[in-house]
Order: C-alpha cells, then sequence, then structure tokens
C-alpha cells in the first residue's frame, strides 16, 4: 500500500510540473500574441498619423512659402519706386511716386492681419494705414469700416506683439535647429511591449520623418523666395537686406486667448525691423483637420508652448523649435507649433479561435489525454502488480499443503511405511482429494487466463431445462453433500424450456458459486444451499442463495476481483480468490 501511495505521490507531482508549465507556456504566448496584436495596430496608427502630418504640412506649406518670401517693403501700406520715369523717359526722383502694397488689399481666410515692429518699437501694419496715406486707401483700396476693423485688430494684438517678445522668440528660432527637439530621452514603460531597441528604433524614424517634412518645407520657402527676391530686383527693390527665416509662435495665456502668429527679422542697413502676421487659428485648425478627417475623424490640434511676455534667456524659451516637454515629437507638424493628439489605436479583438488560442487548446487537450493516459496505465500497472502479488501469495499458500501432502503420504506409501489397508485406502482418498484440489485451482487459474485473454471458446447449444439440470445438477449436489450441507432446487420454470446457452459456462460459474457457499456457510446450524430458477423477461435466472453470514456492504464489490478472497481471506479455507471473479466474467 506505502508503495503504491509512493507511486501516485511522484505521478501527482509530475503531472503537476506539467501542468504548470504548460499553464505558464500558455500565459506567455497569450501575452505574445496580445503583444503582437497590439504591436501590429500601432503600426498602423503610425503609419496612419505620418500620413496625416504629411497632408497637413502638405497643405499649409505653400501658403506659408507665399508669406516668406515676401519683399520687406511690402509692410509698408504704399512704398517709394527706386527708380520711375516719365514717357519722355525722364527719370523722377526717388520717394516722388508711391506704390500701393498688395497687402494693403489683401485678402485671406487664414491670414487676417500683416504687422511690422519698426526699430523704434512701433507696432503698424500695411493693412491699417494712417495720416494722408489712410485718406487715399479709404478713397481707392480699403473701405472705412474694414480699416477700422483692422485697426482695431492691431491694437489687441499691441500688448502680445512687443519687441522683446518678437525678438526672443526668433533669436531662439535662429540660434536653435529644429532637430534638437526630437532628441528626447528614452523611458521605459513597465508591462510595455516595446523594448530598449524598439523605442530607440521608432525615435529614429521620427526624427527622419519629421526633419524629411520639414526639410521640404525649408526647400519650398527657398524656392519661392528666391523667384520672388529676383522679381523684385528687377523691378523696383535694389536696396540691400537680409530676411531671416519665418517663425510661428504663440501668444496668450489662456488656451482660448492663444493667439498663433508669425515673425521674421529683417536687417536693411544698419536697421533691424520685425515683420509677420496673425492668423485666425480656429479657422487655420478647422481646414487643417479637415485635411484628415478620413484618418482622424475626432483628432486635435494642441499648440506648444508660448511666448514668453518678459525677454527670458534664450535657453528657457519654449517655442516651437524648443523642448517639447514630454509632447510626442513624432507628432509635431513641421510648419506649426502643434502637436497632433488622436485617439490611442485600438487592437483587434483576438478571436477565441485563433490560431495561437486553437493551437493551445489542442495541446492542452493532447496534454490531458496524456495525464489521463498515464493515469490509467500506471493504475492498471499498479493494480497489476497488486493482482500479481496477491496470485502468487494466493497460489503460494494453496499450493503448499497439497504438495506437502503429497510428499509426505507418497514417501510413506512408497517406503512401506503404511501396513495396515484401511490406512492406507485413507491415505489414497486424501491423496485423489487433494489431486482433484490442485486440479480445480489449475483449471480456475487457466480458465481465467483464457478469459482475460478474450480467447476461450464458446460452445453455444440449444437444449432444455431438464436437459441442463440432469447434467449439472449431481456434481453440484455432490460438493454441497461434502461439506455437509442440505441441498434443494427450487424450480420455477417449466423443465421443457428451449434456450440457448453454453452449457460449460453455465457448469463453471454455478460450480464456483456452490463452491464458494462450501467454503463459507458450512459453518452454521442449518447450513444450506438453494438453487432458485425462474424465467424472467424471457430470460433464464439461475440463483444460488446459501445459509451463511453474508458479506459487508463495504466489501460487497471488491470480492469479485481476482485473487481477493474477502473478509476471511486470511482463515485456513482452501482457494486462491479466483471463484467469483470467474464466474462474474463468464456471466458478463
Amino acid at each position: 500500500m506505502r508503495s503504491r501511495r509512493s507511486w501516485w505521490v511522484i505521478y501527482g507531482a509530475c503531472a503537476a510540473l506539467v501542468m504548470g508549465a504548460l499553464l505558464w507556456i500558455t500565459v506567455v504566448v497569450i501575452h505574445l500574441e496580445r503583444s503582437e496584436v497590439e504591436a501590429r495596430a500601432e503600426a498602423r496608427h503610425q503609419e496612419a498619423l505620418r500620413l496625416a502630418l504629411w497632408r497637413m504640412d502638405s497643405w499649409l506649406a505653400p501658403r506659408l512659402a507665399r508669406e516668406a518670401a515676401r519683399p520687406y517693403y511690402e509692410y509698408s501700406s504704399f512704398y517709394p519706386q527706386q527708380r520711375a520715369y516719365t514717357r519722355l523717359l525722364n527719370e523722377i526722383e526717388q520717394g516722388e511716386v508711391l506704390t500701393p502694397s498688395p497687402l494693403l488689399s489683401f485678402q485671406s481666410d487664414y491670414f487676417p492681419l500683416h504687422y511690422q515692429v519698426g526699430p523704434d518699437g512701433e507696432l503698424s501694419s500695411p493693412q491699417v494705414p494712417t495720416g494722408n496715406l489712410g485718406e487715399v486707401a479709404e478713397v481707392r483700396y480699403l473701405s472705412p469700416q474694414r480699416i477700422a476693423a483692422n485697426r482695431r485688430k492691431l491694437e489687441e494684438i499691441s500688448d502680445l506683439v512687443t519687441r522683446e517678445t518678437v525678438m526672443a522668440c526668433v533669436a531662439a528660432a535662429e540660434s536653435q535647429p529644429p532637430a534638437v527637439a526630437l532628441d528626447q530621452p528614452v523611458e521605459l514603460t513597465p508591462g510595455g511591449i516595446a523594448t530598449i531597441e524598439d523605442r530607440i528604433a521608432q525615435q529614429a524614424r521620427t526624427r527622419q520623418e519629421w526633419s524629411r517634412r520639414k526639410g521640404s518645407y525649408d526647400q519650398n520657402i527657398e524656392a519661392v523666395g528666391q523667384a520672388q527676391q529676383m522679381a523684385d530686383l528687377r523691378n523696383s527693390a535694389d536696396q540691400p537686406a537680409v530676411c531671416g527665416p519665418l517663425v510661428p509662435f504663440w501668444v496668450g495665456d489662456a488656451e482660448v486667448d492663444r493667439e498663433l502668429m508669425f515673425a521674421r527679422r529683417v536687417q536693411v542697413h544698419d536697421q533691424q525691423y520685425y515683420q509677420g502676421f496673425l492668423s485666425d487659428w480656429p479657422k487655420l485648425r478647422g481646414d487643417l483637420l479637415e485635411q484628415i478627417s478620413d484618418l482622424f475623424p475626432d483628432a486635435r490640434l494642441v499648440p506648444i508652448g508660448q511666448a514668453p511676455t518678459t525677454p527670458p534667456a534664450t535657453e528657457t524659451l519654449v517655442g516651437w523649435v524648443g523642448r517639447v516637454g514630454g509632447v510626442g515629437a513624432g507628432a509635431m507638424l513641421a510648419t506649426i507649433p502643434v502637436v497632433l493628439e488622436v485617439p490611442p489605436p485600438v487592437p483587434a479583438a483576438v478571436g477565441a479561435f485563433s490560431p495561437v488560442r486553437s493551437t493551445l487548446m489542442l495541446t492542452w487537450l493532447a496534454v490531458v489525454a496524456a495525464l489521463v493516459a498515464a493515469a490509467v496505465t500506471l493504475g492498471a500497472s499498479i493494480s497489476f502488480g497488486a493482482k500479481r502479488s496477491r496470485f502468487a501469495s494466493a497460489v503460494t499458500h494453496e499450493l503448499r499443503t497439497p504438495l506437502t501432502t503429497f510428499r509426505i503420504y507418497t514417501e510413506m506409501l512408497a517406503g512401506g511405511m503404511v501396513k495396515d489397508g484401511k490406512q492406507r485406502d485413507v491415505y489414497l482418498k486424501t491423496l485423489e482429494k487433494e489431486s482433484g484440489r490442485l486440479a480445480t485451482l489449475v483449471e480456475n487459474v487457466l480458465a481465467y487466463s483464457r478469459l482475460e485473454e478474450g480467447r476461450r471458446p464458446s460452445h453455444v447449444e440449444r437444449m432444455t431445462l431438464a436437459s441442463i439440470l440432469e447434467r449439472l445438477m449431481p456434481a453440484l449436489e455432490r460438493r454441497a453433500r461434502e461439506e455437509g450441507m442440505s441441498w434443494r432446487i427450487d424450480c420455477r420454470a417449466s423443465p421443457e424450456t428451449t434456450l440457448q446457452t453454453d452449457l460449460e459456462a453455465v457448469g463453471q460459474i454455478l460450480f464456483n458459486l456452490v463452491d464458494n457457499a462450501c467454503k463459507y456457510a458450512g459453518d452454521g446450524e442449518d447450513p444450506s444451499i438453494a438453487l432458485r430458477i425462474a424465467v424472467d423477461d424471457g430470460r433464464l435466472r439461475m440463483a444460488v442463495e446459501d445459509s451463511g453470514p453474508g458479506v459487508p456492504a463495504p466489501r460487497a464489490r471488491s470480492i469479485f476481483a481476482p485473487f481477493d478472497r474477502g473478509p476471511n481471506g486470511a482463515s485456513d479455507k482452501p482457494g486462491i480468490g479466483l471463484g467469483l471473479a470467474l464466474a462474474r466474467g463468464l456471466a458478463r
């Protein structure tokens, strides 16, 4: 029993290890599958994000390029022609002829007002002419209402756009390359799917993609600017001037009060001007988002940084080219200081019968089936070992007594030690009885072996009940009489009943039952054995009843196991515990 328990403990430990390892593999594989799905969703999201940024930058870049290429003198409502001639080709003195600026009557849904900050800090606009020029503009170019509206807008931004503020923003833009803003430290999220190498690679791709968009924008501005400047030189603008890059920046403190403005530094001789324009951010934002409505219908454009109200140190400025402070640089536009905010990618739902999960299910079924098969095999092996042990013990015990009797009695008879004839007859009858006992033992073992192997021949024949009783009852009655037990037959079926059966199997079943009754029910006050015969549902039923003490309920099933001798197995009753097992096997 201890060895049997040890084997089951070992099996349980091994099964637990296998199931634990399979559970760990399942968790890891499902996690990897989920990570792969999330990675594919993230890749699609990044591709759509890059396409959205390209669309917006490509849509806005030409408009900004045209503004960046404007000659500096167009920021005056009327500017003098450098050289002018009459019809007679007489040269007109410089300053005598004034040309209206294209910005005087310029109208745009996105850039409603242009401005200029002079060397003395004075804020002016070509769309807000003053003095006599204002009267001329009202007569020929602009309505009084429009000039008044432009003047109010100029007054609104006068507190925000100061020379110091614009100077600080432009200086920061010209001194710091835009690519520096993309050099962000790599941060790892605990439990995230990205590794350090993935993050570094993504950062490099983001920097390259942003640089390509920024480079395309810069080339566009440079090409348009060069063409415009050549035309200006051919016409009138031969006065030496140096124009810096067009820089966007935010003014205002609150999100709702922010204004997106643009500025550039212009050096004319020893005078420095700052020229730029105000944008209609709500209108510009709406049309930018319209370009990507098919990709991200719920996208938002979030401003980055704002212009300081006092001139700070250059390294603390926060502009579109400054440090983004945790904002995703990969979503920055290359043309204006905003970040595209879009909903996070939603990974596709993993089906319950995906290839990975189907494989895991099959693996679980295979492992469980293997463990069940191993348990059945182990149980069968243990049962076979216990059966073999019981068989060896029972057969050894059962053979010892008759073999000892054979050896002693044959030695005595062979040596002439028994002179008395009656005593000699007793010895011979004892040897005959023991030989019959051994023959029954061997026959039961052989019959059970054939039954286990499924190779017992069947001799089914038709006969009457009377013929069956005639051939089987003498041996059964004789066995009962040998043990001093009464024998009776209670037959409730007609002797002429015809049935189809295997007489040899029926005889062996009945003899084993009667023999078992003789062994364990012969010690009572009135030992008896009864054979009851009746027809039940078209079948002949035979039942052997005895007057013995019976079998305890817990052992009612185990006594039919081979080599199990029941509660009296330790007694001196002959037998090896095969009778009931053989009877049940033959009956089945």
